[in-house]
């Protein structure tokens, strides 16, 4: 028996060495000693081996997962050893575990197998070198069989997460949107005056929750990894005066100097995305406020060989410990003003900042001193757009022009179509405002029986805005019977459930336009112009064809048209342009060079071909060259961005 200890010692695995604490369960004690004699040589001289033959408590031991292995016997007084199995099914055990038995039975080896034992041996191979070979195939097929289930788990658990939170994001901006909209309606009628303060409450904090519910929305498309860059020709000395004005008012209320300066010139046009830029600006200023009860919070810029945007945010606050600045981009933690215990906000923003920069490619450093005020230094890659003028900010904002002001009357009928009956309601204020007359349904069954109704009565309706969840039937499946009756009929979806993808799958089922709630009246607005300019709205001057593939720029250029009292019409590419051109008269294109299908020399000369004799303006974001210009016949051309000025002057 030494012999065989020794050998068996000789041979034991490196890693069996590292079994901690194990579980036998045997109702014979003989059977006991013999096992726990012959694992004394495979394992360390501090591993603790634990026997039990009770049923429940052998269950709760291995629910525990305090074991390293359990060698379990088939046969027990009152119980076989396959019922342990069938009572962890469903749970996530990581103890492996080795069926040991008196009598060869295939039939109870394929079953414990089944059920989740990582190995099944004879009693009487514990004797040999099969059992320590066991062991150290159970111990790494269950490390392997685990790690592919907690895997899976973690995966489903994502899905169910992310899931619930696009519901949650549904069932709150639901109410905000009436909320949000009902004030804001207040806030300008004159009667409701005495109650500005209040008002002016309520709306902030909603906007408040509003962004918060974003920042969880952010976080939660970090962690599944749709979180997504869309860079862009952006006028970076106009996103920092934004940034600038927009904060200065907070540190005015805290009476806090508030500083905004370039170290050297930087350039006015870059390719980024403005919105996360703007964001993360915000984020690092509102707190540098936030945590700052005296003196000063200042931003400065420098532009480092040509290629790096420095930032930095210093402020002369309550500033940080070590342990503070170790932790502070982690999500739901809070830098709390110990002082006075008045800083709020769920933790979220330097998080999702700092994930912003990671995308970017960029880097964000903190050197803080507690009690004395912190240091934020954030470097991104630049890259330039085509106007490479650099210049040293300057804070005299122009004004807009007074014809941006004009809000150009609308005519024509909305059908607007929600459950909701105060989101009914507040849509319909909102465009009642633009002098369009309304119609409302709680459903999409009743959106269809008006529809048909206001057909048969000669006043025909001219646009739907169409909520997406509704009983009876699905805005889905309203949106599709109306397109039968009526194909050219414009429907917008309005939901508040916005995800990755939710954009391009509505518009492939065949809505023309999305509007997130809650409701922004600028984006209603614009919305509105987008599909009742061309036959309702009054004073018409022309007809235009715009072809612009880039959504955003193309619903800039239709409202600014709106307002000069164009009729436009949107082709997001060359094929849809030459059909339209074909179906329709226009009095004039104006033209991106850059469209998916078609661009540049190519696209000039066979718009040129197929319609020799229609004006048009080129929209570029370069100039076109005097030989093109003359080539092809092109009226003039407008460098982007465009403002109204320049279109009021040029058409």
């Amino acid at each position: 028996m030494n012999d065989l200890n020794d050998a068996m010692r000789d041979m034991k695995p490196r890693f069996l060495s590292e079994l901690k604490r194990v579980l036998i369960v045997d109702d014979d004690d003989d059977d006991v000693f013999i096992i726990e004699e012959r694992l004394a040589p495979l394992v360390c001289s501090e591993c603790e081996i634990v026997s039990c033959c009770d049923k429940q408590l052998v269950i709760e031991y291995l629910q525990s997962n305090s074991f390293d292995l359990c060698l379990l016997d088939h046969h027990l007084g009152y119980f076989e050893g396959v019922e342990i199995l069938r009572a962890l099914d469903d749970k996530l055990i990581a103890t492996p575990i080795i069926m040991l038995t008196g009598q060869n039975d295939e039939q109870v080896e394929n079953l414990a197998i089944k059920l989740g034992a990582q190995d099944y041996i004879m009693k009487s191979a514990i004797d040999s070198e099969v059992f320590a070979k066991s062991i150290r195939y159970a111990v790494s097929r269950k490390e392997l069989e685990f790690a592919k289930v907690s895997n899976q788990r973690i995966q489903s658990e994502n899905i169910a997460k992310d899931k619930f939170i696009a519901h949650l994001s549904h069932e709150l901006r639901t109410p905000l949107t009436s909320i949000l909209g009902y004030t804001s309606l207040l806030l300008e009628n004159d009667s409701a005056a005495p109650l500005q303060k209040e008002l002016s409450i309520i709306a902030n904090n909603g906007k408040h929750l509003l962004n918060l519910l974003n920042d969880v929305l952010d976080l939660s498309k970090i962690a599944a990894g749709k979180f997504e860059l869309q860079n862009r020709e952006t006028d970076l000395h106009k996103l920092i005066k934004e940034v600038y004005s927009l904060l200065s008012v907070n540190a005015l209320d805290k009476g806090l100097a508030f500083e905004c300066a370039t170290q050297t010139p930087i350039y006015h046009t870059v390719m980024i995305d403005e919105l996360r830029l703007k964001q993360v600006l915000i984020n690092l200023l509102g707190n540098a406020i936030k945590f700052t009860d005296s003196g000063r919070v200042s931003m400065s810029l420098a532009q480092v060989d040509d290629t790096d945007l420095v930032i930095k945010v210093i402020d002369t606050g309550i500033g940080m410990d070590e342990t503070q600045i170790d932790s502070i981009f982690t999500p739901f933690t809070q830098i709390e003003d110990v002082a006075n215990r008045k800083a709020g906000g769920a933790g979220l923003g330097l998080s999702i900042s700092s994930e912003i920069i990671k995308q970017m490619h960029g880097s964000i450093h903190i050197s803080s001193v507690f009690g004395q005020g912190s240091e934020f230094t954030v470097t991104l890659p630049i890259v330039k757009a085509d106007d490479e003028r650099r210049s040293h900010l300057e804070f005299e904002l122009q004004k807009e022009p007074e014809a941006a002001k004009d809000l150009t009357p609308l005519a024509g009928r909305v059908l607007i179509v929600d459950d909701v009956f105060e989101i009914r309601q507040l849509l319909g204020q909102y465009v009642k405002h633009t002098g369009c007359e309304v119609e409302y349904a709680r459903n999409g069954k009743s959106a269809i029986d008006i529809y048909q109704q206001a057909k048969a009565s000669g006043t025909p309706i001219d646009l739907v805005l169409m909520d997406l969840h509704m009983p009876l039937m699905t805005g889905q499946e309203a949106m599709l019977a109306l397109k039968e009756m009526a194909p050219q009929l414009p429907v917008v979806a309005v939901t508040a459930a916005i995800q990755k993808g939710t954009k391009q799958s509505l518009f492939e089922l065949g809505f023309q336009g999305l509007l997130a709630k809650p409701i922004d009246r600028d984006l209603l607005l614009k919305t509105l112009k987008q599909f009742l300019t061309e036959d309702v709205q009054t004073g018409i001057k022309g007809r235009i064809a715009l072809v612009e593939d880039d959504a955003d720029s193309a619903g800039i250029m239709q409202i600014l048209l709106g307002k000069l009292n164009y009729s436009v019409t949107h082709f997001s590419n060359a094929q849809d342009c030459f059909a339209g051109l074909s179906q329709e008269a226009f009095n004039l294109v104006l033209l991106d060079l850059g469209l998916p299908d078609l661009s540049g020399d190519i696209l000039l000369s066979e718009l040129r071909e197929r319609f020799p004799d229609i004006d048009v303006i080129v929209l570029s974001g370069e100039q076109v060259s005097d030989s093109n210009m003359s080539r092809y016949r092109i009226t003039s051309s407008l460098l982007k961005p465009v403002s109204l000025q320049q279109l009021q002057t040029l058409l």
